[in-house]
């Protein structure tokens, strides 16, 4: 029972997202248009850690067609994660601050160089902490392709929040879910990391509680 558990709760945990989305209200803010800008082009999206429960679900239906690959750690919640986001036929890069960050770093930069890029997705005070706070890591991806870092975050009418070091928001049945998008934030123009704070100051600015 408990291998029959722990080969099966990914799908589980991802037929309970499908369903509960069923029952909200989904509401996309997009002012600077830019879920509409650049089709082909790869794009760096960041939400904080703690909405990351409807995240695959918000992107595989208002970025109908395109790829991503996320930032996951390399612990065994990042691997739990990274099997729930396969449902929804995302890809991960594994690593974190305190684990293999750089190679994934690495990875993600690569990605954005390729002809047929895809996005790229990154909690950035993920996974653990401290909350709100940008990491070094989606600055680094950013300064060495040059893409700049568009914000994505949901604001919920019902909601639980758990007393976890996020703060982790699950969605009431029937809530209204509100997913704004933007502004854009430019990438560092610098790649060392002494002169991220400006930029970090700004997207943590953007992305809002």
């Amino acid at each position: 029972m408990k291998k029959f558990f722990a080969e099966n709760s990914p799908g589980l945990v991802a037929l309970f997202i499908r369903s509960l989305a069923l029952t909200l209200r989904f509401r996309l803010e997009d002012p600077h248009g830019i879920l509409q800008e650049e089709p082909t082009k790869p794009r760096i999206f960041v939400f904080w850690h703690n909405r990351i429960l409807m995240m695959s679900y918000i992107y595989e239906r208002f970025c109908p067609g395109r790829k991503c690959l996320v930032l996951i750690s390399r612990s065994r919640d990042g691997e739990f994660i990274s099997r729930v986001g396969s449902r929804f036929g995302l890809e991960t890069a594994r690593g974190s601050s305190s684990k293999g960050g750089a190679a994934a770093v690495r990875e993600m930069v690569r990605e954005l160089g390729l002809k047929n890029a895809r996005d790229i997705v990154i909690t950035p005070d993920g996974p653990r902490g401290p909350r709100g706070k940008v990491q070094d890591g989606v600055l680094a991806v950013a300064a060495a392709s040059g893409i700049s870092i568009i914000p994505a975050t949901t604001h919920l009418s019902r909601k639980w929040e758990l007393r976890s070091w996020d703060r982790f928001q699950i969605p009431q049945p029937g809530a209204v879910c509100r997913v704004v998008i933007g502004p854009r934030v430019a990438a560092p123009a610098d790649t060392d990391p002494e002169k991220f704070e400006p930029t970090r100051k700004q997207l943590e600015e953007a992305i809002g509680d």
